[in-house]
């Protein structure tokens, strides 16, 4: 049994940064730095997200309070000032990108797109869908360990199965803001961040002892376009016993390597990393 002092959880973007780079989750994760940065990007999907949850708790879509809020996140972030772009082209620089910046309006444009299209695509989706619950807490036992899977599934729904009216198939889904085109290709075929919306699964039918097999899962890619046309796809992932027995391995091997005290460098990371260049991490 795997026992880690002072560590009471593990999380599936704790397992994705070891993944990614084992010395970037020691830093992170062991030292304690923090290096959480409010961007566009996150602001923008919090908000949308929020709204998305509002809406399957009352089927009442309020995308004026959205954009309000988005709003107000410009103001206070102040994400149109020239320090904050010139801070950006300089972060993207440094990692060989350029960066084009979009003002507030085309935000209001992308919300506004993916918002006014949520329901009927939704009902289009997953027909006679019903509403169990949006930012839905896991807190599990890993087995094998004195430790819990810890979560947050976006949204929880279940639709008729087949033409009995008595039996429902359970969704597993998680919210993804993206760009015009979703993931590309190389993350949609890419096993870690599949592995989110699996474990999601298994510690989802764990809570509320379900068999798996009546659960299916994906992610909802929320694409930021400018025109209101095909904004919203529903990626499903596969998520059979070879895939959850294959997540539950990802995870045995972390915490493995951090009982071992492993933290090897991935040189290979560095481009995204926020330690890199730095005193951390030169």
């Amino acid at each position: 049994m795997y026992s880690l002092v002072n560590k009471k959880h593990i999380s599936f973007s704790e397992l994705k940064i070891w993944s990614e780079c084992t010395y970037r989750h020691k830093l992170s994760y062991i030292d304690g730095l923090d290096t959480y940065e409010a961007s566009t990007y996150t602001v923008f999907g919090n908000c949308v997200h929020e709204c998305i949850e509002s809406y399957l708790k009352t089927r009442n879509l309020d995308i004026d309070s959205c954009i309000k809020q988005i709003t107000k996140q410009w103001d206070d972030h102040k994400f149109d000032s020239e320090e904050y772009i010139n801070k950006m082209i300089a972060q993207r620089r440094a990692a060989n990108l350029n960066y084009k910046h979009e003002r507030l309006p085309l935000w209001i444009t992308y919300a506004k797109n993916i918002l006014s299209n949520f329901p009927t695509w939704l009902d289009e989706t997953f027909p006679g869908w019903e509403f169990h619950q949006a930012e839905e807490s896991l807190y599990e036992d890993i087995d094998n360990c004195n430790l819990k899977f810890k979560g947050f599934i976006d949204a929880v729904i279940s639709v008729p199965k087949g033409k009995d009216p008595t039996k429902r198939v359970i969704w597993v889904l998680d919210w993804k803001t993206t760009g015009p085109m979703g993931w590309w290709r190389d993350k949609r075929r890419d096993f870690i961040s599949h592995s989110q919306i699996g474990l999601y699964k298994k510690y989802w039918a764990k809570k509320y002892d379900v068999d798996l097999k009546d659960i299916r899962t994906g992610f909802v890619f929320l694409k930021r376009k400018p025109k209101a046309k095909n904004n919203i796809e529903l990626f499903k992932v596969s998520t059979g016993p070879k895939f959850i027995e294959k997540s539950d391995k990802l995870v045995t091997k972390m915490l493995h390597n951090l009982t071992k005290k492993v933290y090897i460098k991935n040189r290979l990371s560095c481009q995204f990393c926020p330690f890199s260049g730095t005193e951390h991490c030169k």
